[in-house]
């Protein structure tokens, strides 16, 4: 199990060099000077040169490439163009409401996809089963933004049951940012971004149960006289589990873009927000820092779920 974590973690730090050299290349490529943009059509040329020069724009690119892998490494991740403070407390400023927000829609995915999926498999061809193949499809063809619109409209304005509290971000005299100030102010936004999730996942342990719960083992278990749920839930599951732990795996990359949506749609001013528009400002200190945080994230994950498949299934360990 050793060589096999050492084994990861080699080629998990290549692969962070790689996406840092392309996120550098590609960013400094984009169309647009940030000197440039900060300032506006106002701007005159000495005063943009003046910028550049302090934001180190005019040094080489292997300069700039080997300054901002300095700070990386470092942990320091340069000041950001925009808002002429350090990168990472911009980041640390909005990480909390992403996180709260990516956590709870996996947990909210989790803890009700995978046991509709295994009663829909203990109940083929019933209508309980034809409900969850039903609520599964649905689940997976609305669009994420255009669910939590209609969840704003029918739930919080319509019902007034819940609602988003406006927040003021600091340096700013208004903003129209949520941010969670109570639990109610979770619900909208979880369920929008948990809904395509938790009817993927349902639909997988579905069809990963099915599959398990034919084979000879399980047969020669019943037969044993184990009670049904002994069967299911400790001899099936742990096996069905396989490709659901990578299917949650990939959820958690692809989270990145749902949360984009769903910060936007409720206004809530986290990393999903502050992604697109240091894009549009051309910071680029900040978009190479989100995009190596973005990569570390999909490289943990991936470490993660190799270690569970070694954990779950031996035999993974010697391939």
């Amino acid at each position: 199990m050793r060589e096999y974590i050492v084994k990861k973690l080699a080629i998990a730090v290549i692969v962070l060099i790689g996406v840092y050299t392309i996120t550098f290349v590609l960013t400094f490529m984009m169309p647009g000077d940030p000197a440039r943009v900060s300032m506006g059509q106002f701007g005159n040329p000495e005063t943009v040169k003046l910028i550049r020069q302090r934001w180190g724009l005019d040094r080489p690119r292997y300069v700039q490439y080997i300054k901002y892998a300095g700070s990386f490494l470092k942990g320091e991740m340069g000041m950001s163009f925009r808002y002429d403070r350090p990168v990472l407390d911009v980041i640390k400023y909005r990480f909390p409401r992403s996180a709260y927000l990516g956590l709870w829609g996996i947990l909210f995915s989790i803890v009700l996809s995978i046991p509709l999926g295994i009663v829909a498999a203990c109940k083929q061809n019933t209508p309980l089963d034809n409900a969850a193949v039903l609520f599964s499809q649905i689940g997976r063809s609305l669009p994420s933004f255009w669910l939590g619109m209609m969840l704003i409209a029918m739930v919080a304005v319509g019902l007034g049951w819940v609602k988003v509290v406006p927040e003021v971000e600091p340096g700013r005299l208004w903003s129209f940012s949520g941010f969670f100030t109570s639990l109610d102010d979770y619900i909208l936004p979880v369920i929008t971004l948990g809904t395509g999730l938790m009817a993927t996942t349902t639909r997988m342990t579905r069809s990963s149960m099915l599959e398990v719960i034919r084979e000879d083992y399980i047969t020669l278990a019943r037969a044993k006289g184990l009670p049904e749920r002994v069967v299911i839930l400790k001899h099936a599951l742990r096996n069905a589990l396989i490709p659901v732990v990578t299917l949650i795996g990939m959820q958690f990359l692809l989270i990145v873009g749902g949360v984009i949506i769903t910060e936007t749609v409720f206004g809530i001013n986290g990393i999903g927000r502050l992604y697109v528009t240091s894009i549009q400002m051309r910071d680029y200190p900040v978009v190479i820092a989100l995009t190596l945080i973005y990569a570390f994230g999909v490289v943990l994950i991936n470490l993660l779920v190799d270690l569970t498949y070694g954990w779950i299934d031996p035999r993974v360990r010697l391939r």
